[in-house]
């Protein structure tokens, strides 16, 4: 985690807090997430993504310094009728872990095909 890339984050969403310049705020970890895995089958389906929504757990704060892993697991695919035509919706979490093995955070991910 490098303090410059806090510090930019906070400015991009407008977060004042001086607290920010060595902790990372709650959604920081979303940015260093990848786009949505690129799996043949589902680019297959559709011609977009909808981002659906994401849950946080936090467990340990995250600082400048840092040294984070994360590690993201499918977990579930299902399809639904939406008013535009089908819609496949695809479940991803996300566990970010620290420099001493610890989790620091977890995230659920929505993304949806359309």
């Amino acid at each position: 985690m490098e303090a410059g890339h806090i510090r930019r984050f906070c400015e991009a969403i407008g977060d004042p807090n001086p607290r920010w310049r060595q902790e990372a705020p709650p959604t920081f970890l979303v940015a260093l997430g990848t786009e949505t895995p690129e799996i043949p089958e589902v680019l297959e389906y559709g011609k977009g993504w909808l981002n659906g929504g994401d849950r946080f757990e936090y467990l340990e704060p995250v600082r400048a310094g840092d040294v984070i892993t994360s590690r993201t697991v499918l977990k579930d695919v299902y399809e639904k009728q939406g008013s535009s035509g089908s819609l496949l919706f695809l479940v991803f979490d996300t566990e970010y872990t620290n420099q001493h093995g610890r989790p620091a955070a977890r995230i659920r991910g929505t993304r949806i095909r359309r």
